[in-house]
């Protein structure tokens, strides 16, 4: 494999979802990327073999949720990790107003550094383990968002308070999301949150099966 081509991939990939990127947004993937392998070596960040595993299973998969929100949104990425899904959601998506909320230190200093090179605005980091971490943030969110927080039941219990009146909780399941969705049905009954989709795609060129789960606040 050239060097070329898992870029392609995200070109590709990112087209197959509806999604034009410029070559601006392109630039900013690659520092993203760049910046990962190197703190990779320092703190555990995602766990990858290869630059095209990144590109596929990180990159790709967060763009998935592009189609759900709508312009100039307030976003909550809950447990942001490694910056997925909210950094490429940004990338991409230069009129949302996203949060990044991570538990781990050494998480929001990678997080802060990613945002310091690669110059993204609207985004913003914090740390919840640290006194006011999460101060002024309660039911200020059109959405909150997470992608491997463990179960529905779990996001949903830490999410809801984030969330408007009407806002969307927007979970990021793999193949058994919609059987998850159906044993917490009473639950998140009890939480104000009712389902307002659900909808199983495949990932570009993995064929892996992402069921997308939103879940509105009444």
């Amino acid at each position: 494999m050239t060097a070329k081509e898992p870029w392609n991939l995200l070109l590709e990939g990112a087209a197959i979802l509806g999604i034009s990127l410029t070559h601006d947004q392109m630039k900013a993937f690659e520092l993203y990327l760049k910046e990962l392998n190197l703190w990779r070596k320092k703190i555990n960040l995602a766990s990858r073999k290869d630059d095209r595993e990144v590109i596929l299973k990180d990159f790709l998969d967060s763009l998935t949720l592009l189609k759900y929100l709508p312009q100039e949104k307030s976003v909550l990425d809950l447990g942001s990790g490694a910056g997925f899904p909210g950094i490429p959601l940004r990338i991409v998506r230069p009129d949302l107003k996203i949060v990044l909320l991570e538990a781990t230190r050494k998480k929001v200093f990678f997080l802060k550094e990613v945002l310091r090179i690669s110059k993204l605005s609207g985004v913003e980091v914090r740390w919840s383990g640290e006194d006011g971490g999460i101060e002024g943030l309660s039911a200020t969110f059109d959405f909150v968002i997470s992608r491997a927080f463990g179960s529905l039941l779990a996001f949903a219990s830490e999410g809801v308070d984030f969330l408007k009146k009407g806002g969307i909780l927007l979970a990021m399941k793999g193949k058994k999301g919609r059987e998850e969705l159906e044993e917490s049905l009473a639950s998140l009954k009890d939480m104000s949150l009712e389902p307002n989709f659900l909808e199983a795609i495949q990932l570009p060129y993995l064929g892996h099966e992402r069921n997308l789960i939103g879940l509105k606040k009444k």
